[in-house]
C-alpha cells in the first residue's frame, strides 16, 4: 500500500520544544509538562516495529546541566523496569471493553487477524489504504497510541518521568533490547528540561461555508502539526455550552492539501449555529479551545423563472413575460431583470425590484445587443435565475462621420495615421481605405475592422505618384456604415534628386553675360539656382540667384568684370530638399574691351529700291575687334550667319534683294582674345 505517514507526530519536523536526534530507524518525541517529562518514541517501518515489539526498548537518561552548568560527566540512569515491552493480553482485557484505542492496539499486537469493525470499519478503514496486514497493525496502532498515552505506555512506547527537578536539562535515549537489533537499527534521543514547559497553542483559522442544513468546517492543519495530530470538535446553540460531536477525533493521515475539512449536518436552516476546535497532541494531551465560528445554514431556493416571451414593441422598448412557481412567492423579495452585452459576460440588475406577484416587465433601455434573464431574489439563501434570452432592436442609423483623420510618411515608407473617437454606444470600429490617385476610386486596407484610432500602413516611395490618400468610415455593430470622412492627402517623402536643367546658350553684350537654360521637368522642382565662380582664385561658387518659377529660363551676370574667366553651374531642388546633379559647367572668358559704353554705336542701312541694293554700314567704339558678324533673314524666317568680316571693315553691301521683300540684318562684333560685343538690329521692308 502507499505508505502513509505513519506516526502524523513522528513524520514531520519536530518543535522547539524537544529536539530529537533521531535515526532513520527510531524517532523519539517529548511533552514537557508540570512536574513531569512525556517520552513517547516508535519503529519507523512496519517490519522494524514487528521486531522491536519482541525485544523491546531500553530508556535512558543522561543529566547533562544543572544549575546552569554543565557537568563533567552526565550522570546515567536506566528509566521504567529495564525493558519496554507490550503489556501482555491478560491485562488489556479490562481496558478493551471501555477504549476503543486500546482495543485497536491489542488487535494489532496480540490478534490473529486483523480486522476492524463497527465504527472503525466505516470510518478509520475508509482513511488508510489496506493493501497489507503488517503495515494494517503498524499504521492503526501508532494511530491508536497517538491519542491515549496511556495506551502507548502499555504497549511499550512511552513513559512519564516524574523524576525529573527544573534546571536541569537531560539526554533521553531510546535503544531496542536486543543487542543485535540495537547495533542495526541504533538509537534515538531528544534533548529536554522542565524549563522548556509551554502551554499548548490555541488552534487558528477555522473557517465555516455554510449551506443547505449543512456546514464545512476548515481550518489549518499544517501550521500546528507540531503540536496537534487530531481535532475535537465541539457545537453549541447558544455560544455558551459546547458539546463535543461523537465519534472519534477528526484526523488526518495522509494531509497534502495543509487543510482539515470536516462536513456536519444542520437541523436546520434558522438556528445559529457554533462550532470550535481543540487540538490533541500525540501524548493525548487535549489543547484550549479555538475562537468560535457561527452561522446558520442557506436555504436553496427551489423554483426558476421561466422566460416565455420577450420581444421589441413598435416604441422600441422590451416587453418581457415569464413564468414562476406561484409557491414560490412567499420565500422570494420579488424578480430582477438582468442585463449581459454577452452569454458568457456578467449579469447585472437593470431594473429595481419587480413584485413577487408579477409575471410581465416593460423596460426601455435596450442597447445594440441584450442577452436578458429574470432572477428571482430569495429572501434567505441562494436565488434563481432564468436561462438568457438575446434581444436585438431594429437599428438602421449609421455611426457619424470620423473626425480628425491625420497622419504622416516617414523615410522608410511607414504611415502612421490616428483620428478622433466616435462617441456612439454601439460603435464598432472603422473601415480605413486608400487610393493612389486624387480620383481614384478607394479600397479597403484590411477585411477586420479596425477597434483603434490609430492604425500603421506601408507604402512604395520610388513610384510615380508622389502623394497618397486615404479616407476613413465608421461601422456600428449592426454593420451601418458611415460616409467617408474628409480626404487626407499624404505626401511621401522624396528620396530621388529631380533631374539636372540644362544650359542651352549665352551671350555677352555690354550688359554682362546672359545665361540661357531648360529647366529641369520634374514637376516638383521648387528651385533653379544658379552658381558663378572665377577661375583661378580659392573662391567657393557663389549663388547668384534662385527662381521660385520654372518659367523664367534667362539670367544676365552684371556683375561679372572685363578680362576674368568664369564658371556658371546651375541646379534643380525640389521641395523635399533634394538637389540635383549640376549641368555641365559653363566657362565665358569676358573680352578686356568688355563693359557698358564699348560696343557698336551706330548701324544703319542705304536703301536703293532702283537699283535693288542695300548699303550697311556701322560705327563703335571697340578695340581690338577680330570680326564682325552680320545675321540675314528674309520675311521673319530666322536668322542666320550671312557674312564674317574683318574687324577693319565698317560697311558692306547687300546685293542679293528682291522687290516686295522685307529683311532683318543682326550685328555683333568678335573681340580678339574671346568675347563679343553686344548686337545691333536693322529691319528693313522694301513694300513701304
Amino acid at each position: 500500500m502507499k505508505r502513509v505517514v505513519f506516526f502524523l507526530f513522528f513524520c514531520i519536523s519536530l518543535s522547539g520544544r524537544s529536539q530529537s536526534l533521531d535515526s532513520s530507524s527510531l524517532y523519539i518525541r517529548a511533552s514537557v509538562q508540570k512536574g513531569a517529562v512525556l517520552l513517547r518514541w516508535a519503529a519507523a517501518t512496519p517490519l522494524i516495529w514487528k521486531q522491536t515489539n519482541r525485544c523491546g526498548f531500553r530508556l535512558e537518561r543522561y543529566t547533562v546541566v544543572r544549575n546552569k552548568k554543565i557537568l563533567d560527566t552526565p550522570e546515567k540512569k536506566i528509566l521504567g523496569e529495564g525493558i519496554f515491552l507490550p503489556r501482555p493480553l491478560e491485562e488489556w482485557k479490562d481496558r478493551i471493553e471501555e477504549n476503543d484505542n486500546a482495543a485497536i492496539v491489542a488487535q494489532a499486537l496480540y490478534g490473529e487477524d486483523f480486522q476492524l469493525t463497527g465504527e472503525d470499519s466505516e470510518g478509520l478503514a475508509r482513511i488508510v489504504n489496506l493493501a497489507q496486514e503488517l503495515e494494517q497493525r503498524f499504521t492503526f496502532a501508532l494511530y491508536a497510541a497517538d491519542l491515549d498515552f496511556e495506551v502507548a505506555c502499555m504497549a511499550g512506547w512511552g513513559w512519564r518521568d516524574s523524576t525529573v527537578h527544573p534546571g536541569e536539562y537531560y539526554l533521553y535515549r531510546v535503544i531496542p533490547a536486543n543487542q543485535t537489533d540495537s547495533l542495526r537499527y541504533g538509537m534515538a534521543s531528544v534533548y529536554t528540561s522542565l524549563d522548556e514547559y509551554k502551554p499548548l497553542p490555541l488552534p487558528v483559522g477555522l473557517t465555516a461555508e455554510w449551506s443547505n442544513k449543512a456546514v464545512i468546517l476548515i481550518w489549518n492543519y499544517e501550521s500546528l502539526v507540531n503540536y496537534y495530530n487530531s481535532y475535537y470538535i465541539e457545537k453549541s446553540t447558544d455560544g455558551v455550552h459546547f458539546s463535543r460531536l461523537p465519534g472519534r477525533p477528526v484526523s488526518s493521515l495522509d494531509n497534502i492539501s495543509g487543510k482539515m475539512v470536516y462536513v456536519d449536518s444542520l437541523v436546520d436552516n434558522h438556528t445559529v449555529t457554533y462550532y470550535r476546535i481543540r487540538g490533541i497532541s500525540p501524548f493525548g494531551e487535549t489543547g484550549p479551545a479555538s475562537e468560535p465560528v457561527a452561522g446558520k445554514g442557506i436555504p436553496v431556493l427551489s423554483y426558476v423563472p421561466i422566460v416565455r416571451k420577450a420581444i421589441v414593441n413598435t416604441q422600441g422598448t422590451l416587453e418581457i413575460e415569464w413564468e414562476f412557481d406561484e409557491r414560490g412567492n412567499d420565500i422570494i423579495a420579488g424578480f430582477e431583470l438582468l442585463r449581459s452585452a454577452t452569454a458568457s459576460g456578467t449579469f447585472t440588475a437593470v431594473s429595481n425590484i419587480i413584485s413577487p406577484s408579477e409575471r410581465k416587465f416593460i423596460w426601455d433601455g435596450l442597447k445594440e445587443s441584450n442577452y436578458l434573464a429574470i432572477k428571482a431574489v430569495a429572501l434567505e439563501g441562494e436565488s434563481t435565475a432564468s436561462h438568457p434570452v438575446l434581444v436585438q432592436p431594429l437599428d438602421t442609423l449609421p455611426p457619424d462621420v470620423p473626425q480628425g483623420l491625420s497622419g504622416d510618411v516617414d523615410t522608410n515608407g511607414v504611415v502612421r495615421l490616428h483620428w478622433h473617437p466616435n462617441t456612439e454606444h454601439d460603435l464598432q470600429g472603422y473601415f480605413l481605405y486608400r487610393a493612389e490617385l486624387p480620383d481614384e476610386e478607394p479600397y479597403r486596407l484590411v477585411d477586420q475592422v479596425i477597434t483603434d484610432t490609430i492604425f500603421f500602413d506601408t507604402v512604395e516611395l520610388i513610384t510615380l505618384n508622389s502623394n497618397v490618400y486615404y479616407y476613413l468610415s465608421a461601422v456600428d455593430k449592426r454593420y451601418n456604415q458611415s460616409s467617408f470622412s474628409k480626404r487626407l492627402e499624404l505626401r511621401k517623402p522624396d528620396l530621388i534628386p529631380p533631374l539636372s536643367p540644362l544650359i542651352s546658350d549665352y551671350r555677352i553684350n555690354n550688359e554682362g553675360v546672359t545665361i540661357y537654360w531648360i529647366p529641369s521637368p520634374d514637376a516638383d522642382v521648387r528651385y533653379h539656382l544658379l552658381y558663378r565662380q572665377q577661375k583661378n582664385t580659392d573662391n567657393e561658387p557663389r549663388l547668384l540667384v534662385h527662381f521660385t518659377d520654372t518659367l523664367t529660363t534667362s539670367y544676365t551676370d552684371t556683375a561679372c568684370k572685363a578680362g576674368k574667366e568664369y564658371t556658371y553651374s546651375l541646379f534643380a531642388e525640389d521641395y523635399s530638399g533634394w538637389k540635383s546633379a549640376p549641368t555641365p559647367v559653363l566657362t565665358v572668358i569676358l573680352p578686356v574691351s568688355f563693359g557698358k559704353g564699348k560696343g557698336i554705336e551706330r548701324f544703319d542701312a542705304i536703301v536703293d529700291k532702283q537699283n535693288l541694293l542695300i548699303k550697311l554700314q556701322w560705327t563703335g567704339n571697340l578695340a581690338k575687334v577680330k570680326n564682325y558678324q552680320i545675321y540675314r533673314s528674309e520675311n521673319g524666317q530666322p536668322l542666320t550667319l550671312w557674312r564674317t568680316l574683318p574687324g577693319w571693315q565698317t560697311e558692306i553691301v547687300d546685293e542679293n534683294i528682291g522687290v516686295g521683300m522685307a529683311y532683318s540684318y543682326l550685328l555683333r562684333a568678335l573681340i580678339e582674345g574671346g568675347g563679343a560685343s553686344g548686337v545691333k538690329k536693322l529691319d528693313i521692308d522694301l513694300d513701304k
